[in-house]
């Protein structure tokens, strides 16, 4: 999966979470973590070491969300 695939998996909400619509794993540097649907991820919540609502807003501003 490119990096920028990874938007499929998720809905921006108005409120400014993520959340999850599609299984998807998330692979960082320091693990592989396994991403259920409906799981919220708000600004600030790091999902092996990464801010995932950060990093998917900086795709989404990339390759459209």
């Amino acid at each position: 999966m490119g990096g920028h695939e990874i938007l499929d998996c998720f809905e921006h909400r108005r409120d400014g979470a993520w959340v999850c619509t599609r299984p998807v794993t998330l692979t960082t540097p320091r693990e592989s973590v396994a991403i259920r649907p409906g799981m919220r991820f708000d600004y600030g919540k790091k999902v092996g070491g990464v801010d995932l609502a950060e990093y998917l807003e900086r795709l989404g501003s990339q390759f459209g969300s």
